[in-house]
């Protein structure tokens, strides 16, 4: 899952969302005196990412986007933060601008006390409004965009995520179903994880009793 999706599999704190999302570009380690809470979020991205990746589903996913390729996981990953966007009312409570909007103002506020490499991190992703733009397919080309131009020479040689937005919008209906099928299976992960729960968070308890 991408940051849209962590963000919301995430207790009602800052602290802990800005952990579920620092945790990749900070390599899932907290720096020294970070909040406990920012380190039990990296934790839950973490758990996420397990989950996710050993999941039939997303296994599923990852094939509609072709046989081999070392990226189809990422493009899937963008491809769900786009899906989540679109069904947001099924599972979060709130809406989809009042969430964001909720998460840059205190994220801002928030930066300022974080170490250089996450205060860029958080500031740039609050001031690109990525996030909002995932519930467009555009948003998706552009995402993918952007995950090229973190890739290295070589790897961008062989392949891009970028290559796999075609098959997004050939197999959209398909990969929609999945995430059907997957996302309420990953809050009802969320919500049993011991640093989850969704009484503690945006998400629908509707969800649950759905399974």
């Amino acid at each position: 899952m991408n940051w849209l999706a962590h963000l919301v599999l995430s207790r009602r704190d800052i602290a802990f969302q800005l952990g579920n999302v620092l945790a990749d570009p900070l390599k899932g380690k907290p720096w020294p005196g970070a909040s406990p809470l920012l380190a039990e979020g990296m934790s839950m991205h973490k758990a996420i990412d397990r989950f996710t990746d050993a999941h039939p589903t997303i296994i599923m996913s990852k094939s509609r986007l072709g046989v081999h390729g070392l990226l189809r996981g990422v493009a899937v990953d963008v491809i769900y933060d786009h899906f989540l966007a679109i069904r947001w009312d099924r599972y979060v409570r709130v809406s989809l601008d009042v969430f964001l909007e909720t998460f840059h103002v205190n994220a801002i506020q928030v930066a300022v006390t974080l170490p250089e490499r996450a205060r860029l991190f958080v500031e740039r992703l609050v001031r690109s409004e990525m996030l909002s733009s995932y519930i467009e397919a555009q948003g998706v080309a552009l995402a993918l965009q952007r995950v090229d131009g973190r890739l290295s020479q070589r790897l961008s040689a062989r392949e891009t995520t970028s290559e796999y937005f075609d098959v997004f919008l050939a197999e959209y209906n398909e990969l929609l179903a999945d995430f059907d099928q997957f996302f309420p299976e990953l809050v009802t992960f969320f919500d049993a994880h011991t640093l989850g729960g969704c009484d503690d968070s945006y998400l629908r308890q509707e969800v649950l009793r759905a399974q």
